[in-house]
């Protein structure tokens, strides 16, 4: 996972999950010690952290704690779990600038609209519902959080709401409040590709990394564009993979390779002075002639 940025002299929430056997925990308490970068001088010492129902631990840090622009702040977790004290390294950045999405979930259903056929959307008549559910035991054979962070459509009442959950041992999905779904209404849920994007993102950060380049200092996102959208669509079709049906394995190794052709004839607006303006020789760098080294 990429580290968490914040941006300088701006306010903004440390989060984070801890783990055992693979799975999120959640902690008694926790407590969180920062190190400026590259120093044992301590920026935040064993300050209380945040423990959320779902086991997410988080700290806010002001806008003093984020007055220098750095990279690899350290951060040390103290966290409690069956009466037992136990310990999580982490690291995050103080950036001038962070580099934004720029893509939808249309764009990757335009892109590859085969997608449209593999529960983007689904049609369904509700069993029964209230003013923030819908219940379908159709749903069920959707796993947890599949519908989350989309968008369901009460045909009967022509309303729109976004999906805050959706549990799939029940088939519901969780609305924002609404006018009441009931028994027969007719809807339409479409999920989001949230996480598909993000994971896209992610390894566009790591093969910039890998040419010794940060993705905050790429001021103009647009620049990652066509890039991002080919590789969401590889982690989209990656997921429907199975062993019945080879059509979305082609698709996957096709996008991916359209992904990290891209990407090699990419050419970056780069801040490499880190000062927010782009120079004439920061101008149009194709990743091709950009060399390993700190960006």
């Amino acid at each position: 996972m990429a580290r968490q940025q914040f941006l300088v002299d701006i306010a903004d929430t440390f989060k984070t999950f801890v783990f055992e056997n693979n799975r999120k925990i959640v902690p008694t308490s926790a407590t969180l010690t920062v190190y400026e970068p590259s120093s044992d001088t301590k920026l935040i010492d064993a300050a209380a952290m945040t423990v959320g129902s779902d086991g997410q631990l988080s700290y806010t840090l002001t806008a003093t704690h984020n007055t220098t622009a750095d990279e690899a702040y350290k951060v040390v977790i103290a966290y409690v779990y069956n009466a037992v004290t136990y310990y999580a390294t982490l690291y995050y950045d103080v950036v001038n600038s962070k580099l934004s999405k720029v893509i939808t979930d249309d764009d990757i259903v335009n892109e590859l609209p085969q997608l449209k056929d593999n529960g983007w959307r689904v049609r369904g008549t509700a069993d029964s519902g209230s003013t923030t559910t819908i219940v379908d035991a159709e749903l069920k054979r959707y796993e947890d959080d599949y519908f989350t962070g989309g968008l369901a459509h009460n045909l009967n009442n022509d309303e729109v709401r976004e999906i805050t959950d959706f549990v799939s041992s029940t088939g519901t999905a969780t609305i924002v409040t609404a006018t009441a779904t009931a028994s027969g209404h007719a809807y339409i849920l479409t999920r989001a590709y949230t996480k598909e994007i993000h994971r896209a993102f992610e390894k566009i950060e790591e093969l910039l990394n890998a040419k010794g380049k940060r993705a905050h200092l790429v001021l103009d996102p647009y620049d990652l564009r066509e890039v991002h959208i080919y590789f969401s669509v590889a982690e989209i079709c990656k997921g429907l993979i199975s062993a019945e049906d080879n059509l979305w394995a082609w698709f996957y190794n096709e996008y991916d390779k359209k992904g990290k052709e891209t990407f090699r004839n990419l050419n970056l607006k780069y801040d490499e002075s880190d000062d927010g303006i782009i120079s004439t020789a920061e101008t149009g760098k194709r990743m091709r002639s950009i060399r390993a080294g700190r960006g």
